[in-house]
């Protein structure tokens, strides 16, 4: 059936704007962007916007669903002293008490987050090792249930031995085969980091990713422990060493790239991986600030994610441009340009992992969309749109109306569509006991 939004204003992040239009979508992409009135379109569902500010959906680069059961998680004792100790004293006890129910759970209550906040795409990096077999099909499931896209891997590490290591890849590479595809869910082959990867590892996921043209995603030089560990192991930085096994591809994800030396901002330069910035995880984990802006300069492909520190990607651009002008003392650092090309290569990568034109509002793009609970208390135009949505978000909690995912309206007027959140929010604390019953 077609859908019809009407009298909304229209924008995207590329320049299209209509201060009062429709979107006629149909088969899952955008047919028609048009002033009002829109057409008559007999037998097509329509949804008055009432003014409010309609753009593409977002898109979350860099996400961890299986944090979502750890909110006000109980640990006594925790005093980490680094960012080593907070993986060791959190993340990787959380992880390894998962098992296919916890992962299955975790990952409905991140997808019913990312979809409440806009976010209509994710690629998401998932940890479960003694649950490992089968856990990117959970998450599948889940994020299908809630009707988003979602690109999917496993963390493959040497942290649990050699046997947890070859089922992650196994992970990677079933999933890639048999459940990606189909416009709603891809694959990327999964890594955590330098520091938990030997060599031996490292050529071992490559050779499997190869023949599946998986791009990775991984960690890059998110705390000192990456660059001290390969300056210490094998006499080179972090970027260095993962560049001599050719991770550096097409569609690649390096999430953080913090702990970085000039000369590796050089060589990502030369490279087509995508450096994944998450400015709330870093400041809450103290791991320093990626020179988002030196990187911008030098050419390097920078997207923005949340790192599984809440869904709020509006919320993390305004971060990311607060964070360098406190850390700079310049006020004009990330400025418009910088963040907007931090959504559009968001968009980029949802594009190439999805195989539909993404983030622009025009026939034959994804029908992938927010009508934004926001009516502009002043001249909203496409000049100043992103100032719009960074400033809403802080002064008035900016939140979505209707999200359409694929031409199907998943959420509208405060109730997800198609999952019962109440007695999925229900069941996901009992999970959460059982998980937190289990550290």
């Amino acid at each position: 059936m077609a859908l019809i939004i009407e009298r909304a204003r229209i924008a995207d992040f590329f320049g299209t704007f209509h201060e009062s239009g429709y979107v006629l979508i149909d088969g899952g992409r955008i047919e028609v962007v048009g002033p009002d009135p829109a057409p008559a379109a007999p037998g097509a569902q329509r949804i008055d916007a009432g003014g409010r500010l309609l753009t593409p959906g977002l898109v979350n680069a860099h996400a961890h669903l299986y944090s979502s059961l750890a909110r006000g998680m109980p640990l006594p004792g925790f005093a980490p002293k680094g960012f080593r100790q907070i993986l060791e004293q959190l993340w990787w006890r959380v992880d390894r008490a998962l098992d296919l129910d916890g992962v299955y759970h975790s990952a409905l209550v991140g997808a019913l987050q990312q979809l409440k906040a806009g976010v209509t795409a994710f690629f998401d990096h998932h940890a479960s090792p003694t649950a490992i077999a089968g856990s990117l099909s959970q998450i599948r499931r889940a994020v299908a249930e809630v009707g988003l896209r979602a690109d999917l891997c496993y963390e493959v590490t040497d942290r649990g031995g050699p046997a947890e290591r070859d089922a992650g890849i196994a992970e990677n590479v079933r999933f890639a085969q048999e459940e990606a595809g189909g416009g709603r869910f891809a694959a990327h082959m999964g890594l955590h980091a330098s520091f938990t990867l030997s060599d031996e590892t490292l050529a071992k996921v490559v050779s499997a990713a190869e023949p599946q043209k998986l791009p990775f995603h991984l960690h890059l030089a998110e705390g000192k422990e990456d660059p001290v560990d390969a300056l210490q192991k094998y006499g080179m930085r972090t970027a260095e060493r993962l560049d001599q096994f050719g991770i550096f591809t097409p569609g690649t994800l390096l999430a953080h790239g913090i702990q970085l030396a000039q000369a590796e901002l050089d060589l990502l330069a030369g490279r087509s991986a995508s450096v994944i910035h998450n400015p709330r995880s870093n400041m809450n984990n103290a791991v320093g600030v990626a020179q988002v802006a030196a990187m911008l300069a030098r050419g390097i492909n920078v997207g923005i994610g949340t790192d599984g520190f809440g869904c709020d990607m509006v919320g993390e651009l305004l971060t990311a441009r607060l964070l360098a002008h406190h850390t700079s003392g310049d006020p004009t650092v990330l400025g418009d340009p910088a963040l907007l090309s931090l959504i559009r290569h968001n968009y980029a990568l949802a594009e190439a992992s999805f195989g539909v034109p993404m983030g622009r509002l025009a026939a034959g793009c994804a029908a992938d969309l927010v009508v934004w609970n926001y009516e502009p208390p002043t001249p909203l135009v496409p000049e100043n749109l992103l100032a719009h949505l960074l400033f809403a978000s802080v002064s008035e909690g900016l939140r979505p109306r209707v999200v359409i995912v694929a031409g199907e309206v998943r959420f509208a007027d405060g109730k997800v569509q198609g999952v019962d959140e109440r007695a999925a929010l229900a069941r996901a604390r009992e999970v959460a006991q059982k998980l937190w019953a289990r550290l």
